[in-house]
């Protein structure tokens, strides 16, 4: 009997879902409200142009290659990715402007430049600081498909409780960050790690600034805009085999 499952939403884990499912023999039907498939990632036509009114840029690229290299397929054969060599420009109200890059001793210096040796000082030691969170928790965490607080100590077992603690799970973002930078205006920029999940930094645990690790790991243009990532998983999903999308309202 063939296997059959319904999908709703065509959103970027309702279209890794179709691809994975379709790659495995399963005959996928997927449900979408909207006229494209994207959910959050989609674009808005602004004078006759596609603008990114969801995510504008791609981290942990690395997820998406092995979504479809699950499915035997590659993720540069259907889109299109440039670095960033700027990761991001801030602007405040009284007109100070502080870019950072993917290469640490380079942001280090524009904010040294931009607040003082002290907080170039501080910057270095806050990188170090989140790519040993990230290190920890990339294969024992994010990379898991199910689990919890004692799942992760089971994982590193009692070898790396010292890891564990340092995972600073008691500890504010904010607190963290207040402990490392004097000038508040890099606490604020800083803090907005806590924003990316929908979380306050007065309250999210400092374990997100590992965040500040996935950014310098690479962020990456995607030609055309993000939209053509979520298109790219449509098509690779609809290749697989026969399926069905429904627009319901």
């Amino acid at each position: 009997m063939k296997r059959r499952v319904v999908i709703i939403g065509a959103g970027l884990g309702g279209l890794s879902a179709a691809l994975l499912l379709a790659a495995d023999g399963f005959d996928v039907t997927v449900l979408e409200a909207a006229s494209a498939p994207g959910g959050k990632m989609r674009e808005a036509m602004v004078d006759g142009r596609g603008v990114d009114v969801g995510p504008t840029v791609l981290t942990m690229r690395w997820a998406f290659e092995a979504i479809f290299a699950q499915a035997g397929l590659s993720l540069a054969d259907h889109v299109t990715l440039r670095p960033a060599e700027r990761l991001a420009r801030h602007f405040w109200g009284d007109g100070a402007q502080l870019d950072l890059f993917g290469d640490v001793e380079r942001s280090a210096l524009a904010i040294a430049e931009f607040a003082g040796d002290a907080a170039g000082d501080a910057y270095r030691v806050f990188s170090k600081r989140a790519g040993a969170l990230y290190q920890t928790l990339r294969g024992s965490f994010i990379e898991e498909e199910q689990t919890n607080a004692l799942g992760l100590a089971a994982r590193l077992g009692p070898g790396r409780l010292p890891e564990l603690f340092a995972l600073s799970p008691f500890t504010s973002l904010w607190s963290a960050l207040a402990a490392l930078f004097r000038d508040s205006r890099l606490r604020q920029l800083f803090g907005r790690y806590a924003t990316y999940c929908g979380s306050s930094p007065f309250a999210a645990p400092a374990t997100l600034m590992l965040v500040a690790h996935v950014e310098r790991e690479g962020v990456w243009l995607v030609e055309g805009g993000m939209a053509r990532l979520a298109e790219a998983l449509w098509r690779a999903a609809a290749a697989q085999g026969r399926r069905s999308i429904f627009r319901v309202r």
